[in-house]
């Protein structure tokens, strides 16, 4: 379910269009849309605090000072902006792309998935998978 919201801003004509999930409303206070649909998981804007199950699907993060883990395994994984801290199990044949600045990325795998690094003073680490 998503709720569609239109803001005006101060009679300048200029519409703003929020839409997030009903339960993105309930679990945390960041500021932005959240699309959770059958093969991708998206999450933007600002701040937002949150776990969701990935299923296979393909995740998309943007923005800034997110802080997200997924559980099960993702198929692929791109983190853009800055300053979120993400923590993923990732496809063995799937994609690990990381740009922007300052972001913390725990990871793990049963393979060795495709990676893409771009931009300053990331922290990716890879953690052992548990038996």
């Amino acid at each position: 379910m998503r709720i569609n919201t239109t803001l005006r801003g101060l009679g300048l004509g200029l519409g703003l269009a929020l839409t997030v999930s009903a339960s993105a409303l309930a679990q945390d206070k960041g500021i932005g849309a959240i699309f959770v649909q059958k093969d991708l998981i998206e999450v933007t804007g600002n701040g937002h605090h949150r776990t969701f199950p990935c299923n296979g699907r393909k995740v998309l993060i943007s923005g800034t000072q997110h802080v997200l883990t997924f559980t099960g395994v993702c198929s692929s994984v791109e983190i853009a902006g800055a300053e979120h801290k993400v923590t993923v199990q990732v496809a063995p044949a799937g994609t690990l792309s990381v740009y922007g600045v300052s972001q913390q990325l725990n990871w793990l795998s049963t393979g060795e998935p495709t990676q893409e690094v771009g931009g300053a003073d990331h922290k990716i680490v890879r953690l052992a998978l548990k038996p």
